[in-house]
């Protein structure tokens, strides 16, 4: 029902708003330097236009002139590459007790060693997710040992 009621508005919201009319001029401003001009109008409305913006941080301001509508969105990505020394943790993964010789299914004992290796004396929290692969399943004995902290 939410989705229908959301579709609705959706809809009704684009009839109110549509225009064959459409001319905007958006122009984004940074200090004193000069600005980008996007001109939107009916022919390239549905076109992305972007443009990167010169400093970060910095200070911006965005002036929109004309009728119709205009979606504006602005992105900040950003990754801070750490030293290849300051993992954080290591993480080893290998198998034991690999029974493959006429056993169906084959079994085999998943191991995972982690330990933290940072600059500080704790880590505070850590969490380690393990998926299993399409076509493997954990065997419930097994995930009783690690709940009950038998096998850890």
């Amino acid at each position: 029902q939410d989705t229908v009621v959301a579709l609705q508005a959706l809809a009704q919201y684009g009839y109110l708003t549509f225009s064959k009319k459409n001319l905007n001029t958006v122009q984004v401003h940074f200090m004193e330097t000069p600005g980008k001009i996007f001109q939107v109008n009916d022919k390239n409305r549905f076109l992305l236009q972007q443009a990167s913006l010169p400093t970060i941080p910095g200070r911006y301001s965005v002036e929109v002139n004309g009728t119709g509508c205009v979606y504006l969105q602005t992105t900040l990505r950003y990754n801070i590459h750490l030293p290849k020394k300051a993992a954080g943790f290591s993480l080893s993964v290998g198998t034991a007790n690999a029974s493959c010789t006429g056993n169906y299914p084959p079994k085999f004992d998943l191991v995972l060693s982690a330990s933290y290796t940072g600059n500080r004396n704790v880590s505070n929290m850590a969490i380690i997710d393990v998926k299993m692969l399409s076509g493997f399943v954990a065997e419930d004995s097994s995930l009783k040992k690690v709940k009950n902290g038998t096998n850890v």
